[in-house]
């Protein structure tokens, strides 16, 4: 976790530019920020590469003790201490918790939704194999697959939210009735749909044929001709014996999409202006807004850390062979 933090705190010394330089491009602030470096940067770690002496061969480390930026960084964080944005001067968490409940409501209804279609796709995939119409459904997911997330989001706007084609659906949360995400899926739903189908029809793909493979894997295996000698119809039985022996790998998808709780969908929440993380992200890095990029990626770190060891401990828990593996 350390070696992910201080990568990330590397990268962002790395992107040139300061709030102050973006916020305005006087000569004086020009200066002002030259002389700054003129005196030197803080170090980035506790020892850092020095120049190259002519008669040593290679480079040396030059020890800077606690008077680097990620034990600064570390010792704020562990204090609770995350700052404050340099747009505002709003807390850091204020902000967060502000976003927070827009990338909740967006990115909770397409993972639920994600998992209930993916699911009974491929049972209807394996119940009506070489049927024409899961033959073409299975294309047109394919290339819903192959199409980028951007273009998918303008291509919706074009039809259902174009004066000049079919306008039904509004073209993102100017005007929204309601600044509670939660209300507003109640109230007017409608301002959900382009993000949710966005959100979901590329992914449908990948995990309907997840699902339909460990369905198909483990129609050959003894458990399932003897639940079919039962008697039981198709359907339960493929519910009942072959199901729960195909969701690991949906729990290992999982563990990806945890981190997308707290940190949203940058893409798809700035074509929508949907206030959410993903969106607070983009904008806090265009204005080089330091603090709320190091809280947003700390935070995104650290539930994908957790994401992995949640699934991990569920996949001991379905799959009872795994805690005989060291």
């Amino acid at each position: 976790m350390g070696a992910i933090l201080w990568l990330g705190l590397w990268v962002i010394r790395q992107i040139p530019g300061s709030y102050e330089e973006i916020a305005t491009w006087d000569a004086d602030l020009e200066q002002t920020a030259d002389a700054s470096r003129e005196e030197g940067p803080v170090p980035g770690f506790y020892w850092s590469t020095g120049s190259l002496f002519l008669n040593s061969g290679g480079p040396f480390l030059q020890w800077n003790g606690t008077r680097n930026a990620f034990h600064q960084w570390a010792c704020r964080y562990a204090a609770m201490d995350f700052g404050h944005s340099l747009v505002d001067g709003l807390p850091v968490k204020e902000k967060f918790r502000r976003a927070l409940p827009w990338s909740m409501a967006l990115q909770l209804p397409a993972i639920v939704l994600l998992l209930l279609l993916s699911v009974w796709l491929a049972l209807e995939a394996v119940m009506r194999s070489g049927s024409w119409t899961m033959a073409m459904a299975d294309r047109a997911l394919t290339g819903l697959y192959a199409v980028p997330g951007f273009w998918l989001a303008t291509l919706l706007l074009l039809i259902f939210a174009n004066p000049e084609c079919i306008q039904v659906l509004p073209t993102g949360m100017q005007g929204a009735p309601s600044a509670n995400p939660y209300r507003l899926w109640w109230v007017a739903p409608k301002y959900f749909l382009l993000p949710l189908l966005c959100l979901v029809l590329p992914s449908l793909a990948y995990l309907q044929r997840l699902v339909r493979n460990g369905l198909l894997e483990h129609l050959e295996k003894p458990h399932w001709k003897r639940a079919l000698s039962t008697g039981l119809p198709l359907r339960k039985a493929l519910l009942v014996e072959a199901l729960p022996a195909a969701l690991p790998p949906l729990v290992t998808w999982m563990a990806g999409v945890l981190p997308a709780l707290v940190s949203g969908s940058v893409i798809i929440e700035q074509i929508f202006s949907i206030p959410g993380l993903g969106r607070l992200l983009y904008q806090s890095i265009a204005v080089r807004d330091w603090p709320m990029v190091q809280f947003l990626f700390f935070l995104g770190s650290a539930f994908t850390v957790l994401g992995f060891m949640v699934s991990d401990l569920l996949l001991r828990w379905m799959d009872p062979r795994l805690k005989q593996t060291v």
